[in-house]
C-alpha cells in the first residue's frame, strides 16, 4: 500500500507529503467553514465562499495526484493508484447519486457532508490495500 510501504521513491515521497499537509489544510477548512456559518450566519457571497473554502484542498489534492502520476516511474505503481481512484470514483459517486435518489423520493435525510470525501479516500486505501496482498509473488512472502 502506497503509504505503508518502507522504500519510497521522490514522487511517492512528495505524494506522501503533500497529501498529509492538504488533507490537514482541508479538515482546518472544513472546521472553519462550520464556526463561520454557525457564528456569523453569512447571507449571499459570504455563505457561497464559507461552501467552497473546502473544496480548494480537493482541487489540490486532484493536482498532487496529477503530478504523482506524471511523476512517477513504475507502471505498476501508476496503474494502482489509477485502479484506486476509479474504483473511488465510482464509490463517491454511487454516494451522491443514492443521496440525491433520497433527496428526490423525499426522505429528509442526507448523508453528513463530506461522506462522499471520505469514503473515496477509504476506497482508494482498500484497494490499493487489496491489489498488494493480491499481486505479491513468492518473493515478497
Amino acid at each position: 500500500m502506497m503509504f505503508c510501504s518502507g522504500n519510497t521513491n521522490p514522487a511517492k515521497r512528495r505524494y506522501q507529503q503533500g497529501t498529509f499537509g492538504v488533507m490537514m489544510s482541508y479538515v482546518g477548512l472544513v472546521m472553519s467553514s462550520r464556526i463561520m456559518v454557525n457564528h456569523w450566519h453569512p447571507k449571499g457571497w459570504h455563505l457561497f465562499l464559507a461552501a467552497a473554502l473546502p473544496t480548494i484542498p480537493i482541487l489540490c489534492l486532484a493536482y498532487i495526484v496529477a503530478r504523482y502520476l506524471k511523476d512517477e516511474k513504475d507502471e505498476y505503481q501508476r496503474d494502482m493508484i489509477v485502479r484506486s481512484l476509479l474504483s473511488a470514483t465510482g464509490v463517491a459517486l454511487s454516494l451522491s447519486v443514492f443521496s440525491g435518489f433520497l433527496r428526490s423520493y423525499g426522505v429528509d435525510t442526507q448523508l453528513p457532508t463530506f461522506t462522499e470525501f471520505i469514503a473515496f479516500w477509504i476506497t482508494v486505501g482498500l484497494v490499493q490495500g487489496f491489489h498488494s496482498m493480491t499481486n505479491r509473488g513468492a518473493e515478497d512472502e
